[in-house]
């Protein structure tokens, strides 16, 4: 199983609720930071989007899909000079899923949307993906991808009995499509293991160590998976994934840890076995070193639903 997959495997959207909005023209919003993943599918027209992370504002038309990953707030308007209406205010023209604000001019209609991700089920994707993703309608994108936006699209419009189930299965197909879609792009990921799944001999590697994290695999053991030298295999694995190869194995398998251990079902040495440590000892030692918390003290957390760990 290649990583994407094994991730994905174990992410379940939570709280998503979704918007269909008609914006016309004059008309402005602004978004106050907030928790969880923000998504704006336009549907059609244009809009300008502005956030503080952003060299200059960004021009997006029918078709366009943006993903905000982090809290920070956002702006987005017809025009630089429409008036700005606070999220608090646009929230009070609600009527069932669906909000029209603006000045009666040319309309531009959007789906909005928001969901939470569990921390730790998401953090390797978290690491790796950009604040945000901006994913232009082109030429390059997938059929599967366009249509389960068209899909929302339908949905949203019309929606009828389970819609509200609907649309949180569409949005775990658009989480999932959106990350294919940013790693195929030109400019996409250039640093981390979702960029070494581009290379073919490190893409390699990658399968072998996250399909058997158990196995007591050496540089040189990793090396032969890529189809090459033991040097150069070492020095591209760290330009590429910026990580020693053994160093992003010991991560994987905290990360693969945590998950064993959030779902509770197994002994500490049966974690520990998993994760390719015969002895318990040198396991807790390692997960410490890694997440700052002894492996027991994570699953007690987990039970009382305040597990965490430390970024790596």
């Amino acid at each position: 199983m290649d990583p994407l997959s094994y991730i994905l495997s174990g992410l379940r959207i939570r709280t998503a609720n979704f918007t269909r909005m008609e914006a016309s023209a004059p008309w402005g919003i602004r978004s106050p930071s907030g928790r969880g993943v923000n998504f704006v599918l336009v549907v059609r027209g244009s809009a300008i989007l502005w956030t503080p992370d952003s060299r200059q504002p960004i021009a997006l038309r029918g078709g366009d899909v943006f993903i905000k990953l982090d809290d920070t707030p956002y702006r987005l308007y017809d025009h630089e000079d429409s008036t700005l209406i606070d999220c608090v205010d646009v929230e009070k023209l609600r009527v069932g899923h669906e909000i029209e604000i603006g000045g009666g001019g040319a309309v531009t209609t959007f789906v909005a949307g928001s969901f939470e991700l569990d921390p730790l089920e998401a953090r390797p994707l978290l690491q790796t993906l950009p604040a945000l993703l901006h994913l232009k309608l082109d030429q390059q994108r997938s059929l599967a991808f366009q249509s389960v936006l068209e899909m929302l699209a339908v949905e949203t419009a019309s929606p009828g009995l389970g819609s509200e189930a609907v649309v949180s299965r569409l949005f775990e197909l658009l989480f999932v499509h959106a990350v294919r879609a940013y790693a195929a792009q030109p400019g996409g990921p250039t640093v981390g293991w979702l960029s070494a799944m581009g290379d073919r001999h490190l893409a390699e590697a990658l399968k072998a160590m996250h399909g058997a994290p158990a196995e007591d695999w050496t540089v040189e053991s990793l090396a032969r998976a890529a189809g090459m030298s033991r040097s150069s295999f070492a020095a591209r694995f760290k330009a590429v994934v910026g990580k020693a190869p053994l160093d992003y194995l010991t991560q994987w398998r905290m990360y693969c840890a945590t998950r064993l251990l959030h779902q509770g079902k197994l002994a500490l040495s049966e974690v520990s076995r998993q994760v390719g440590y015969e002895s318990v000892a040198a396991f807790n030692r390692v997960f410490r070193r890694e997440t700052a918390m002894t492996p027991g003290a994570f699953r007690k957390a987990g039970m009382e639903g305040n597990a965490h760990i430390h970024p790596a």
